[in-house]
């Protein structure tokens, strides 16, 4: 389970339908917020960060495209999902292109927005895991290279933690929770643990967790640490 609940705002002025909407995604992982119209709905994305607006096209005083722009203003991330009416295909596209994440057809099925819904919030998990990594790597980063500028490259900082058994020096990129159990019963020379990270980059791009630009950019940090006039 996520740390914190996706959260999802559904904005919709048909009251039936925005209370099936919301009975049929509540559930331990989501936290489910309504909104009669699109004005309601903006007063809330401007008081609270959310994942998901499921909105419905065309409501009164603000419609579903006009609460998208203000949505991916105040959110750059949020996943939008389109409610449209029957025949008005035209709109779902436009809004598609004005960067809503998916759009359902009234009438519509539960299945069917159950489907839009779940996959959203998988690109919702993946985008925290990734980001999460990113910052893991980061901080990586940042250490590898006080270490590499330290005496020999141990440290002396006091938040440090060194596992029994290890000099001050020994240093993993990765969090050790995420390394194979071979991997930290072995002796750690610099160019095995260079290709580990490596390798780990790889499978981090393969799963899409990072892009290519990203997979770059961090193989060139560690690749600098490596090179003719390193530390």
């Amino acid at each position: 389970m996520l740390e914190s609940p996706i959260r999802i705002l559904i904005a919709d002025d048909d009251d039936l339908c925005r209370e099936i909407l919301r009975d049929a995604i509540q559930g331990e992982d989501v936290f489910v917020k309504i909104a009669a119209d699109g004005v309601d709905a903006l007063e809330m994305l401007g008081s609270s960060p959310f994942d998901i607006l499921i909105t419905d096209l065309n409501m009164p005083r603000m419609d579903g495209l006009t609460l998208l722009g203000h949505a991916r203003e105040l959110h750059p991330h949020i996943l939008s999902i389109i409610i449209t009416g029957f025949g008005s295909l035209e709109s779902a596209i436009e809004a598609i292109r004005r960067g809503a994440y998916d759009y359902v057809q009234k009438p519509f099925k539960l299945e069917e927005i159950s489907v839009a819904i779940r996959n959203a919030k998988e690109k919702i998990t993946i985008l925290r895991e990734k980001t999460q990594l990113l910052k893991e790597l980061e901080e990586a980063h940042r250490k590898l290279q006080y270490y590499a500028s330290s005496p020999c490259g141990e440290s002396d900082s006091p938040n440090d933690t060194v596992e029994p058994g290890e000099g001050k020096g020994t240093f993993y990129l990765f969090p050790r929770h995420i390394l194979p159990l071979s991997f930290l019963q072995i002796p750690q020379t610099d160019s095995s643990r260079i290709l580990t990270e490596l390798e780990r980059l790889k499978k981090l791009k393969q799963d899409r967790i990072i892009n290519e630009n990203e997979f770059e950019r961090l193989k060139k940090r560690i690749m600098d640490r490596t090179g003719p006039g390193a530390s």
